[in-house]
């Protein structure tokens, strides 16, 4: 087995971000703002860049990688490497977020209102049946949010039909629908909800085809609680992750887990709302914690 991971350059500013291990894929003749990676990835996948290299897996990432990952190319590579025979691996920056999201669209709707409204038009326009309401849970085995992966030919050739459908049926769209996809996301940076939506499709493939053999990047439980943002975040994870894993394996889905998980980000919410300026409401956030610690603990 052969790995060659290519590292997009959309811009001048991002020339420093890249790691050595990694093949350079320059398109600052193409930065594609409101597309983003997606449209990096059709294009690369299109031009056939990946043949040149020989590789019998490869990939494409964005200049953030090793920001977000922690990881290093080499590492990523060699951890590849020590681990043949699968058609598909992938690194999850935020592993974190599984333990009170039940997929990445619950996620998706929380942080960017109107995006499952919009991947249902999208996915219906392209002649998909997906409805993502009705979609299954995403646990470590298909939870990513970017395009931290390498695959193999096949997992390409067919993932990226599925992308490109669904990217030829964006042309489709009725003109109000297609503003919302490019209209201004909430976002902490400029974004349009197309880049949200795209981003999601790997995991949504994952659970809807079969006969993947699909290896995620496996997290510590020390290195989970150390990706947390705040204590709450903390708490959930070494409180409910051993009880979560287990039901993870054992396949546990539906409405009902939804609810549950539901609640555990409703903690993360009421423990954010609590402290909306720092130290001044650390007795409250105390008061949840032991509050939510003696709930589990029945």
């Amino acid at each position: 087995m052969t790995v060659a991971v290519y590292q997009i350059q959309y811009s001048d500013a991002v020339v420093g971000a890249f790691d050595p291990a990694f093949i350079r894929y320059d398109c600052r003749h193409a930065p594609e703002a409101q597309r983003r990676e997606i449209a990096h990835m059709l294009r690369f996948y299109e031009e056939g860049r990946w043949r040149q290299s020989g590789a019998s897996h490869f990939g494409l990432v964005s200049p953030k990688f090793v920001d977000k990952t922690g990881l290093s190319g080499q590492a990523f590579i060699d951890w590849i490497d020590a681990h043949p025979g699968y058609d598909v691996y992938f690194v999850n920056p935020f592993p974190q977020l599984s333990y009170w999201h039940y997929n990445v669209w619950d996620q998706g709707e929380f942080w960017h209102p109107g995006l499952s409204a919009l991947a249902n038009t999208l996915f219906a326009r392209a002649g998909e049946t997906i409805r993502v309401e009705r979609l299954p849970r995403n646990a470590a085995a298909s939870l990513l949010y970017s395009n931290y992966w390498v695959a193999n030919d096949s997992f390409w050739q067919r993932f990226m039909t599925f992308v490109r459908k669904l990217a030829d049926a964006v042309d489709d769209l009725d003109a109000a629908d297609k503003e919302k996809l490019f209209a201004r996301a909430p976002h902490y940076a400029p974004a349009t909800y197309f880049p949200f939506v795209f981003e999601r499709l790997f995991s949504t493939f994952l659970v809807t085809c079969d006969g993947l053999a699909c290896l995620p990047y496996p997290h510590a439980r020390a290195e989970v609680v150390a990706r947390c943002t705040n204590e709450m975040e903390r708490f959930v994870v070494r409180e409910w992750g051993d009880l979560i894993d287990a039901w993870d394996a054992g396949g546990r889905s539906g409405d009902d887990y939804r609810k549950l998980l539901a609640n555990l980000h409703g903690m993360l919410q009421l423990y954010q709302a609590a402290t909306p300026r720092g130290v001044t409401a650390a007795p409250r956030r105390r008061s949840l914690l032991g509050r939510f610690g003696a709930i589990r603990s029945r």
